[in-house]
């Protein structure tokens, strides 16, 4: 697929542009992880949120915790490439733009600031040298922390996210799409922190992993904490929320 086909599909498909082919800001993280923002990605960032918001089914996942499941604060769902016009778009988008076949949609919603996602990587694709995760952000902007990984004198789970002396933010929103590569999965950890917001956020999510290097068999974000010496325990689990 050439740079520019995926746009010209969905014309000749009859489907109106719903997303822009605004030029990518690079940013350049070191030993080869990197990420972009394309500002203004989504032509309608507000229209869109709204029709997914209110036609996707929403889980709540619950996480093992130290022996014990507790909710996530947010919500999930997986969703298909015709789930909604702008779906199909941003992945041949994308597709044409870093000439990978993608996995997705994994839709996240924050229903408020309270809803938040810690520091971690995305360690589930276990192949972690060169990866791209590709972010579309709808809804109001919040910060989008960076941590190296490193030996830090203080526990990376002692400080908040966005706090840390080498922390990067980011603050996509509005429709902007973030995009994480290279190394950044194995060098970086990354999160969404609590926020003092009434306002929603959504994110929709593609992966790819070039299935290339060592892969990483450390635990991930999902898998169980536990303090007992018993055999590890599955980290997550779903159910079905139903509406606040």
């Amino acid at each position: 697929m050439t740079p520019g086909q995926g746009d010209d599909m969905a014309g000749q498909n009859g489907a109106s542009l719903l997303i822009r082919r605004n030029a990518p800001r690079r940013i350049d993280l070191g030993d080869g992880a990197w990420y972009e923002v394309v500002e203004g990605f989504v032509v309608d960032p507000v229209g869109t949120m709204t029709e997914l918001v209110d036609t996707v089914t929403w889980a709540q996942r619950d996480v093992l915790r130290y022996d014990r499941y507790i909710p996530e604060r947010r919500l999930h769902a997986g969703l298909r490439l015709d789930a909604h016009p702008l779906l199909r778009q941003a992945d041949l988008h994308l597709a044409s733009r870093y000439r990978v076949p993608l996995d997705g949609v994994a839709a996240i919603w924050y229903r408020d600031g309270q809803d938040f996602q810690g520091l971690h990587a995305d360690r589930q694709m276990r192949w972690l040298d060169d990866t791209i995760i590709a972010i579309v952000v709808l809804g109001v902007r919040r910060p989008f922390v960076f941590r190296p990984r490193g030996n830090d004198p203080v526990p990376t789970d002692r400080v908040p996210a966005g706090q840390g002396e080498r922390d990067v933010l980011v603050w996509p929103g509005h429709g902007d799409l973030l995009v994480m590569g290279g190394t950044c999965q194995r060098t970086w950890l990354h999160g969404v922190p609590a926020a003092d917001t009434d306002q929603a956020r959504l994110s929709l999510t593609w992966r790819w992993t070039s299935r290339r290097g060592r892969p990483d068999t450390a635990p991930n974000y999902f898998d169980g904490r536990q303090f007992s010496d018993r055999a590890r325990q599955p980290g997550t689990r779903r159910r079905t929320w139903t509406g606040s």
